[in-house]
């Protein structure tokens, strides 16, 4: 049956539009009628099965359309509105968006007959596991706005955290991209042509200067291999990295690195026990909720470690003794877990553990971020000071000579 956009004036007056399916237009205006509305206007949707299509299509949604649309979607619940008439209100703003137009194909699911949550996991390569096991636990307690407002701080706490590390690692990163480039230049253009009307004298260079020359000279002789060289291994690591192999043992030798394996080892921690006390809130089992909280962990070590845990938990371990056999997560977060199994109040436990490492991590990359610029400014210094060095060392030595 297609969908049809109504306009009509209800009983008490009011003029509302929704979206309803029926077998024409003139069944669909008997039904309204018989309900008592004064039927305005019915308009066929066109192009609904090219919205069917394009939903089940490659769709990505930012995290800020979908922050938007629940914060939006909890509000309307909670003043009153059904599901279907908080969607009808989303949809009618006239936007363009994807996200608008996925939602007028999950309105027409609804209006089949769909729960909330079943429509919206019919389109499970678009939203997350994590968030129509939400949809669900807030039908399961009947109180969907309250799971929505759940959800939307869980996802105000992450996108804190996660652009903390962003913003931690922009700096360093264009601070020794700088670097490289200067560095380059100096050694490419500047130093072959100071040194090279020395060198053209016939005069014997000094040896530090010599070496800078050499340097130099096989830099600019070579830059074009060595771009290929560069080129072809970032190719080969991208390959290695999509295979199975290639993914897990990459993942794991990140985590030996000091400092930042520890760095990230603690942000998943946050992270995984945020995501672990969201879902538990909802009344989801811990196995179930292990097993949606997974997906959201981007290194592919940690989320066999995650596998194993969830194999021990069905054969009928504790949380916290799983987590401590897997060797990877921290002491500190293992024994609050397992004070919270012991309590009855893993669920609080979990976000009192996300808080815990969220301003751990916080605190160490502002020691990263806080050694790293005097670092690279020593390093730059260094390097600079031995390229000036070793051009001016043929004026001293000319001028001893003339001396």
């Amino acid at each position: 049956m297609p969908p049809f956009r109504c306009k009509m004036a209800t009983p008490n007056g009011r003029i509302v539009e929704n979206t309803l399916i029926s077998d024409s237009k003139a069944t669909l205006k008997e039904r309204l009628e018989k309900d008592g509305n004064f039927v305005l206007e019915i308009k066929k949707i066109k192009g609904s099965a090219t919205l069917i299509k394009k939903a089940r299509g490659n769709i990505r949604l930012k995290e800020k359309e979908l922050y938007s649309f629940n914060l939006e979607f909890s509000v309307l619940l909670r003043a009153g509105l059904s599901v279907v008439s908080a969607l009808d209100a989303i949809i009618g703003k006239d936007d363009k968006s994807d996200l608008n137009e996925l939602l007028k194909v999950i309105r027409i699911d609804i209006a089949h007959g769909e729960s909330l949550s079943n429509a919206f996991a019919n389109y499970s390569h678009i939203f997350s596991n994590f968030y129509i096991a939400n949809l669900k636990a807030g039908e399961k307690s009947g109180d969907v706005p309250l799971v929505l407002t759940r959800y939307i701080d869980y996802l105000k706490r992450v996108a804190a955290i996660r652009q903390k590390v962003i913003s931690a690692s922009i700096y360093p990163l264009i601070l020794l991209t700088a670097s490289v480039f200067v560095l380059a230049f100096l050694l490419i253009f500047v130093v072959p042509s100071i040194t090279g009307t020395f060198a053209g004298t016939g005069a014997t260079l000094p040896h530090i200067t010599q070496m800078l020359l050499d340097i130099s000279h096989f830099i600019k002789g070579n830059f074009l291999w060595f771009f290929f060289l560069v080129a072809i291994s970032s190719f080969g690591a991208l390959y290695y990295r999509k295979t199975p192999r290639g993914n897990m043992a990459i993942d794991r030798a990140f985590l030996s690195v000091p400092f930042l394996g520890t760095l990230y080892i603690n942000y998943s921690t946050s992270k995984l026990s945020r995501t672990l006390a969201t879902i538990l809130s909802g009344g989801v089992t811990l196995i179930d909720s292990l097993k949606i909280a997974c997906g959201i962990l981007d290194n592919r070590y940690l989320q066999n470690k995650i596998e194993d845990i969830l194999k021990n938990l069905k054969e009928g371990e504790g949380f916290s003794e799983s987590m401590k056999k897997t060797g990877v997560f921290p002491d500190l977060a293992v024994r609050m877990i397992a004070a919270g199994e012991n309590s009855g109040a893993l669920e609080q436990i979990l976000n009192d553990v996300a808080d815990f490492y969220e301003g751990d991590v916080e605190t160490k990359l502002s020691i990263l971020t806080s050694a790293i610029e005097p670092a690279l400014m020593i390093i730059m210094g260094l390097a600079i000071g031995f390229i000036v060095m070793a051009m001016y060392m043929p004026i001293f030595q000319m001028a001893g000579t003339i001396g």
